[in-house]
């Protein structure tokens, strides 16, 4: 044994051996079987702040020597006293076990705990209560060893840094229901993020567990369509829905009688298929479990909070997913421009001056702002990097990520009309000569969306928000004109995933969106929407493999700097069977790498 730690301080140095010894440490800990309900969460307790040594010592690349090499020597001297002391406080499971009430469910059946047992029911539990204030004392003096550690990263490091073990601890969890119970109960207390996305992954199992037969819509998410005032605009309302290109938006601003100002999203289904139907139901249902309340419980997400649902019929074939506006900030001289610069379809003129106006991304690249400078671009794509990566961590798939899916939600403009066509005129063109602001964007276009590793293929999604170019050619069949429309047989096609050699469905993966990703952050390097450089008869294969590897990515450096390329570059090569861990550290990586980037 010594021998075999001689070796191992050889090869990793003193710090890396003591990181060794902390994680064998915590293993005797919380390796403990069957233990009774306070053990075991106890042991959850200590497995957090596990994980976050663990994922501490990688991004510090301790047993690499790295922290070593890289920090200044009372930077490793500091780091190795308090390692040394959560190794001591750690390493002696049997020690803790007595001390601290710790007792193996299967030893108490067995008769060996017997005796201890009845003496704390003689004394009116007076030594359980003991134990479990030492418990907790135990596990706040772990937890303070750990945020020691966190202090030697920089401040902006960190939001990070608890991401990644949050997000760890979730994967190793995988999709046991009891396990995550488990984790949102243990993290209560302590870590109330951890405890909202567990629960929020709970709940996203159960729904998925839930057999199609025995779902039952949820009235509380219904909304009445009485209760909904659409803006009066000819675009999404005269002559039929609304089809979607990526300059058309499917979505259009209404006032809800009880939440004021919101944001309906449209979901087309088709009449005759009752089938269809009641799969978009579902879905809907599921997603407004799924994002009740979002921005407060899980604000990594960055989606709009969910109101609920309603159905458009008779009228119109299709459901409304509705969103409730966030507030916004007073408007900015740039905010002015981009709403005098926006087309009418957006906010119409005679809008109430209270209800704020959204933007695309799509919208805002196309449109004639100013390009905004490098640093408002890259911390865009980090957000939208942190939103991707919060979202696969509840092993949910967005599947529609694309420009057109990301918004902007900003002040009104002006409610009154009588300005003249001359000034109007005179505001758009100024209007060139502005910034837009691109700071809190929020993911949406969930409509098609579907849990990770469900077995069960999606609907065709009809949604025309869902723009082909922005597909992996793994799972993308698009051809000559596909990627505007939204109807058209050949889209119906590659939304179903079928291949071109008319071969089963392939399921959609983590990889695939991110690849979207990557085609999204080369739109914000570029300050350009793909189809500029698209041409009609590019299949998917060619399009990626003659245009954006060869062209738009190498030349991406010359914009935004090697990093940023090399992190488009790496979104847009993951490997199609990567597991979930391995996409996991992917976006680790991509949003470290952003991070990283100084301008």
């Amino acid at each position: 044994m010594a021998e075999a730690a001689a070796t191992a301080l050889g090869v990793i140095g003193f710090l890396g051996q003591l990181f060794d010894g902390c994680v064998r440490a915590y293993g005797y800990f919380t390796t403990a079987a069957r233990l009774d309900q306070d053990s075991a969460r106890l042991v959850c307790k200590v497995r957090i702040e596990e994980m976050r040594l663990v994922v501490w010592g990688r991004e510090w690349g301790v047993a690499e020597g790295r922290l070593e090499r890289e920090s200044t020597p009372q930077m490793a001297a500091l780091a190795g006293r308090i390692m040394e002391e959560l190794h001591a406080t750690v390493t002696d499971f049997v020690k803790l076990r007595d001390r601290y009430g710790i007792v193996e469910e299967a030893a108490a059946q067995n008769g060996q705990a017997k005796g201890a047992k009845e003496a704390r029911e003689r004394d009116g539990g007076r030594e359980r209560g003991w134990r479990k204030e030492l418990t907790l004392r135990a596990k706040w003096v772990i937890a303070d060893f750990n945020d020691g550690l966190d202090q030697l990263f920089p401040p902006s490091r960190l939001p990070s840094l608890h991401r990644a073990w949050r997000h760890s601890l979730l994967d190793h969890a995988q999709r046991d229901v009891a396990e995550l119970a488990l984790l949102a109960s243990s993290a209560e207390d302590s870590y109330p993020q951890l405890r909202a996305s567990a629960a929020l992954k709970k709940l996203r199992i159960n729904l998925d567990l839930t057999p199609q037969a025995q779902f039952r819509p949820t009235f509380a998410f219904r909304v009445a369509r009485a209760d909904l005032t659409l803006d009066a605009n000819p675009s999404t309302h005269g002559g039929g829905p609304p089809r979607s290109t990526p300059g058309h938006d499917p979505r259009v601003a209404a006032r809800h009688s009880a939440h004021g100002p919101v944001l309906v999203e449209w979901v087309e289904y088709d009449r005759e298929d009752p089938d269809e139907r009641f799969l978009h139901l579902r879905r809907l249902d599921d997603l407004a479990r799924m994002l009740r309340s979002a921005s407060a419980r899980h604000p990594d997400l960055h989606t709009p909070d969910c109101v609920g649902y309603g159905d458009d019929a008779p009228a119109h074939p299709r459901y409304g997913l509705v969103y409730k506006l966030p507030p916004c900030p007073s408007p900015t001289p740039s905010d002015a421009a981009s709403l005098a610069a926006e087309p009418p379809a957006d906010t119409p003129a005679d809008a109430d001056a209270a209800t704020p106006a959204h933007t695309s991304l799509h919208a805002l690249i196309a449109g004639p702002l100013r390009t905004p400078d490098l640093t408002a671009r890259i911390d865009l794509a980090r957000t939208l990097a942190v939103a991707l990566w919060s979202l696969h961590s509840l092993d949910w798939l967005h599947k529609s990520l694309c420009s057109a899916n990301i918004l902007f939600i900003r002040p009104a403009a002006p409610s009154s009309s009588s300005s003249s066509s001359s000034s109007s005129q005179k505001d758009a063109a100024s209007s060139a000569a502005q910034v837009p602001c691109i700071e809190a964007p929020h993911l949406v276009g969930f409509d098609a969306s579907r849990p990770d590793l469900d077995p069960e293929m999606s609907v065709n999604p009809r949604n025309p928000s869902i723009v082909n170019l922005y597909r992996d050619p793994r799972v993308s069949s698009f051809g000559s004109g596909s990627h505007g429309g939204g109807g058209s047989s050949h889209e119906k096609n590659s939304n179903s995933h079928e291949r071109d050699n008319g071969g089963p469905r392939q399921p959609y993966r983590k990889s695939h969106d991110i690849y979207s990703l990557g085609l999204v952050l080369l739109e914000i390097g570029w300050w350009k929407v793909l189809s500029t450089y698209y041409k009609p008869h590019y299949s998917a294969e060619r399009w990626r493999d003659k245009v954006v590897l060869p062209v738009l990515v190498p030349g991406l450096a010359s914009k935004t700097g090697r990093l940023y390329r090399d992190v488009v570059e790496r979104c847009l090569t993951v490997h199609e069977d990567m597991s979930s861990s391995e996409a996991g550290e992917v976006m680790e990586w991509v949003v470290a790498t952003l991070e990283s980037i100084r301008t």
